[in-house]
């Protein structure tokens, strides 16, 4: 009985065992047959990584890079204790600008800010300008801004009057002018943490020079015209200036927006001091909205704009304060200052996406004319023209752009400073 027993427990025992030994043999071994097939894969994996060769990046893309990665840009735009060299600033065709600028933000502990700058160009251009703001007293709410420029153009080119006006027509004059401008404004409300909205009132003194360009092979506009067609040419003023303004502006970044938009009107009095015969009204309307897309790396920018002026009795309005189409800012297929008219309209829609890191590409097209009449002011026989062109951004700022129109005029091409509203 006592061997019996024993006898079967032993084999209970040893079914036991056997059951165990077949447990861990289903499973320990497919376990680690898994793990080691993971580790071939990642194996594998890194063995394909690092037989893969870098990205071959194209002459300009590595140039680019290697100025970005370096912050030369940066370092250029901060410049030395606020001394830093600054491009552009004059009107097209007067050449490449360059000089010193000084500018601090932080006078008066961060109540005022400071500008200086003295520009100028081969061609004998020049432009000295200064301002000074306090942009935030009154917990941001008011600001005011003093500004003073005096300029020497030598060649600024002229056509004529009208949307009629003709190539054949082309000549030369010089400007020089000098003027001081305060504004006031008041920002009545607060939309998240800033304030759109602005009202106020600006006044100055202007006084110009007409007188004939750089002499040369190319016609002087004296030649040309006569003082009926073309008010200001042979005799010169001074202006008293002053008026009101009102702007709405939620851009994201007014250097380089990707979304928002700005609408603003001003109204300002041209009272002339000397001979009492230029004293006029200009009325300046402007709108821009852009709507992005994908992450906005892709931007559809708008902008139509318009001037009217009102002359008083029998004034008229100096040609060199009237309203100009033609050039890098609004039908970029014709010459600078193409068409001069005592009112305008202009309209201008851009596709603009990034291409990489600080560089955006765009096609535009632009519409636009001039006219001697308000009533004529509408989107009848407008003058068209199309492109494409590149922006180069540091820190969603342009700071340069290149564009190249084309029209039945023919194909022009820019090199700016500045973005392009």
């Amino acid at each position: 009985m006592a061997s019996g027993r024993s006898s079967g427990w032993g084999r209970n025992f040893a079914a036991a065992l056997t059951l165990i030994a077949v447990s861990f043999s289903g499973t320990v071994p497919c376990r680690a047959q898994a793990s080691s097939r993971a580790e071939e894969v990642e194996a594998a994996r890194r063995k394909k990584a690092a037989e893969l060769k870098p990205e071959e990046l194209s002459t300009a893309e590595s140039r680019l890079n290697k100025i970005v990665d370096s912050h030369l840009i940066e370092r250029a735009a901060t410049g030395f204790h606020g001394l830093t060299m600054v491009l552009g600033g004059l009107p097209v065709g007067q050449g490449f600008a360059l000089g010193p600028q000084y500018s601090r933000p932080d006078v008066a502990g961060g109540a005022l800010k400071l500008r200086t700058s003295a520009r100028a160009t081969t061609g004998g251009a020049l432009l000295l300008d200064f301002q000074l703001t306090a942009p935030k007293l009154a917990d941001e709410a008011v600001f005011i801004d003093f500004y003073a420029a005096h300029r020497n153009l030598p060649r600024l080119d002229y056509y004529g009057q009208g949307p009629d006006s003709s190539l054949e027509d082309e000549s030369q004059y010089r400007l020089e002018d000098t003027s001081f401008d305060v504004t006031a404004g008041f920002r009545p409300f607060k939309y998240r943490f800033s304030r759109p909205f602005s009202i106020g009132v600006t006044g100055g003194y202007l006084k110009a020079n007409v007188d004939r360009g750089n002499e040369g092979d190319d016609r002087q506009a004296q030649d040309v015209f006569d003082p009926l067609t073309t008010p200001g040419l042979f005799d010169q003023t001074s202006f008293l200036r002053g008026g009101f303004f009102a702007n709405y502006d939620y851009r994201d970044n007014p250097g380089g927006p990707r979304r928002g938009g700005f609408y603003g009107a001003k109204l300002l009095y041209y009272d002339d001091r000397d001979l009492g015969l230029r004293d006029h009204r200009r009325l300046d309307l402007e709108a821009q909205q852009y709507i992005p897309f994908w992450n906005d790396r892709r931007v559809i920018a708008l902008r139509v704009a318009s001037t009217m002026t009102f002359a008083s009795g029998t004034s008229t309005v100096p040609f060199y304060l009237q309203s100009t189409i033609g050039g890098s800012n609004d039908l970029r297929g014709f010459r600078p200052y193409r068409f001069y008219g005592n009112n305008a309209i202009i309209a201008n829609a851009e596709y603009r996406f990034e291409s990489f890191t600080g560089l955006d590409m765009a096609v535009f097209f632009d519409a636009g004319k001039v006219a001697a009449k308000r009533s004529q002011i509408n989107f009848h026989d407008l003058e068209a023209s199309a492109g494409f062109g590149f922006r180069f951004n540091v820190g969603n700022r342009v700071f340069l752009r290149f564009d190249i129109g084309f029209s039945h005029e023919g194909t022009r091409l820019w090199l700016t400073f500045d973005n392009v509203f």
